[in-house]
């Protein structure tokens, strides 16, 4: 199992699971009548986390070298992730705002998490002969 597929999608699975969880239900946004920043960031976000997990599923069905490609653009959409998170849409400009004091805080380490892991899982992938 050293060149298997199987933890890739596993843990892709798992991590597009969590942060799509938490953007899309625990972690706290504001409430208004228009929706703000924080719900449109919370939105992206968690669609992203949609994808990295079907590209979960589609890791584990498939062989170690498409599971290499997948880990690519998983650590792709970490990145996408925590861009989206911090600068392309972020969180509500006061710092007093849950949504900018935690919301923003956790999707950018998930998002980075997921990049160093798909990676690290890459780079396991690419070394078996």
């Amino acid at each position: 199992m050293k060149n298997s597929a199987l933890p890739s999608g596993i843990l892709m699975l798992l991590f597009g699971a969590l942060l799509a969880a938490c953007a899309f239900w625990f972690l706290p946004i504001c409430h208004a009548e228009a929706p703000m920043r924080c719900f449109w960031m919370t939105r992206a976000v968690g669609s992203t986390g949609v994808m990295i997990a079907v590209s979960g599923l589609v890791a584990l069905a498939g062989s170690p070298a498409l599971a290499r490609g997948i880990q690519v653009g998983n650590a792709l959409a970490g990145l996408l992730a925590a861009a989206l998170a911090s600068f392309v849409i972020g969180a509500c400009p006061n710092p007093m705002m849950a949504c900018h004091a935690l919301t923003e805080s956790v999707l950018v380490i998930l998002g980075l998490l997921i990049t160093v892991t798909a990676l690290l899982d890459f780079w396991r992938l690419s070394r078996a002969k």
